[in-house]
């Protein structure tokens, strides 16, 4: 026992040595934080320890996968997460299979906003398994002698169809843990022997529809360029489970992503962009959450009839011909400012837009470094603003759409060309005052060079434009 503890601890690897071909550039941090550690009382028999790992975050709900046997015959379980590890919170099994312990899964659900700690990930599964053996992974988990949230490097030895097995040095406190590739869950820990014993993705996508769980992957082409990066790894559906229209911390009912907690460097480099875009300087935001798409004009249409604000200037021109679900335009500042409100979020400041828009490992666009091309997004055309659904390969580190070209969006910061040499580190929200607001993203109108994700633009509140729309944000329950 002491041979393969030490040689599991010899294999646990730092944050500098996890190779980008496993993981790309994704933050481990990331990874762990959607990683959770399970304790399991069965009745009559001795405590078990084993892992599970997020698949879905709701504003106070977090939906967990695991193996079956991890969790058997104890339905509360206790649940730590890797933000909070001093804390144990109880979980429900909302479904557990039957099965040897291989195949059997099981879904838990922590339930309540006190029980949920800020900066929690929920993981990617990869939205195709081309898995066959000898790829390169690792796994995540709580193996004895390790430490908890260990990342430990392996290989895939085998696969035949949904079961695959892993050659690295796990054992039982590994059970339900994520096999990880490229950022990716590519399958779940379901035995461990000498080896990991598995099932794919694909068993556990199927498993977590058949439940009602939607945690649909990023198309192909939106993963193809560029992999995974620190921060959240997936899309995250922050909506009201009830989608009570009196509730009113997300009356849009917007689908969001939240941004966990961490620093990024905001700007750009000598010698790149503009003078406005100087000094490059790191800041550190507090988690929050970004509405995915632009608002749109169905969406700004049902807040004009709730409030009964004044129709504004251009309404008819919007609506006209053009179909609810692009974004609306011809809004001034106040009327994206007053949106948010009754939305019960609040326009992003400029530092929390850029970070949504290019992630924290210094990318030039929100796809990666990649030059513009009429695939990524919409710009530098005369056909006016798309769909808020369209072009995914675009999208964000955390699956935000159209951060680059569609339209301008709308920011609560004042403009200052030299405000980055005087801002602070921690949350900054812009000068106290100003002429104009800043402006982010680019619209469809804009050169290449407009949509990268430094670049800062600015117009005067008032001003209204066919190429200025708005997204929301929302603060992160503490």
């Amino acid at each position: 026992m002491m041979a393969r503890t030490m040689l599991v601890a010899g294999l646990v690897l730092g944050l500098g040595h996890i190779h980008a071909a496993i993981v790309g550039t994704a933050d481990i941090a990331t990874l762990q934080a959607g990683v959770v550690r399970i304790t399991a009382t069965p009745s009559g028999g001795p405590q078990k320890v084993g892992t599970g790992f997020i698949v879905r975050l709701e504003r106070d709900v977090v939906y967990i996968v695991t193996a079956a046997h991890v969790i058997a015959g104890d339905v509360q379980p206790k649940v730590q997460f890797f933000t909070q590890q001093d804390l144990s919170v109880q979980a429900t099994v909302k479904h557990s299979e039957g099965g040897d312990e291989v195949t059997g899964l099981a879904l838990l659900i922590v339930r309540g906003k006190d029980k949920l700690p800020s900066g929690l990930t929920a993981l990617t599964l990869a939205s195709a398994s081309h898995l066959s053996g000898n790829e390169e992974i690792i796994v995540m988990g709580h193996p004895r002698g390790a430490g908890d949230w260990a990342i430990i490097k392996g290989g895939i030895a085998s696969r035949q169809g949904r079961y695959l097995t892993v050659d690295a040095n796990i054992d039982e406190g590994n059970s339900g843990g994520p096999i990880i590739q490229k950022g990716e869950v590519v399958g779940l820990i379901g035995g461990v022997t000498r080896y990991g014993r598995g099932v794919t993705n694909g068993s556990v996508r199927e498993y977590l529809e058949g439940h009602g769980i939607n945690i649909a992957g990023s198309p192909p082409e939106a993963v193809a360029k560029v992999q995974p990066t620190p921060g959240i790894l997936r899309r995250l559906e922050l909506q009201d489970e009830d989608k009570d229209i009196n509730d009113i911390t997300n009356k849009s009912f917007a689908r969001m992503a939240l941004i966990p907690a961490g620093e990024f460097w905001m700007g750009s480099p000598k010698n790149e962009g503009t003078v406005n875009e100087h000094p490059r300087h790191q800041i550190y935001l507090d988690a929050y959450s970004m509405d995915i798409s632009e608002v749109t004009i169905a969406r700004h249409a049902e807040f004009l009839r709730s409030t009964g604000r004044r129709v504004p200037n251009f309404w008819d021109l919007v609506k006209a011909g053009t179909p609810p679900d692009h974004p609306v335009v011809e809004v001034d500042w106040h009327d994206a400012e007053a949106y948010c409100r009754w939305a019960g979020k609040r326009l992003p400041t400029e530092a929390e837009w850029e970070k949504a828009a290019r992630g924290t490992d210094e990318r030039i666009y929100p796809w990666g470094n990649e030059q513009p091309t009429s695939r990524l997004g919409n710009f530098a055309t005369d056909q006016g603003p798309f769909t808020v659904e369209s072009f995914m390969a675009g999208e964000s580190p955390y699956g935000l759409l159209h951060m680059a070209g569609n339209v301008w969006e709308w920011t609560a910061d004042w403009y200052d060309e030299h405000s980055y040499a005087k801002s602070p580190q921690r949350n900054p929200k812009g000068p106290s005052s100003g002429t104009s607001k800043v402006i982010r993203g680019g619209s469809w109108s804009s050169e290449p060079g407009h949509v990268r994700s430094a670049y800062r633009g600015r117009a005067i509140p008032a001003h209204r434009d066919g190429s200025i729309g708005f997204r929301c944000a929302q603060d992160s329950p503490k």
